[in-house]
């Protein structure tokens, strides 16, 4: 992991900006939600095997 920290630090950095831009979008209590989730997910603790992906066009 090391080897590619650079490429690492860059998506998590363009990741967090994302999603500041599309909490920024909601209405206050949306963005209370979202904002708690992610805190959730950050002090649940992260590794390298969990990876969270969000689509434009989701296929569900």
């Amino acid at each position: 992991m090391q080897e590619n920290s650079n490429d690492y630090k860059f998506s998590i950095e363009l990741a967090l900006d994302n999603a500041k831009k599309r909490i920024n979008l909601l209405d206050n209590p949306d963005k209370k939600c979202v904002i708690a989730e992610y805190k959730e997910w950050f002090n649940d603790g992260l590794n390298k095997h969990t990876v969270l992906l969000l689509r434009d066009d989701p296929i569900i």
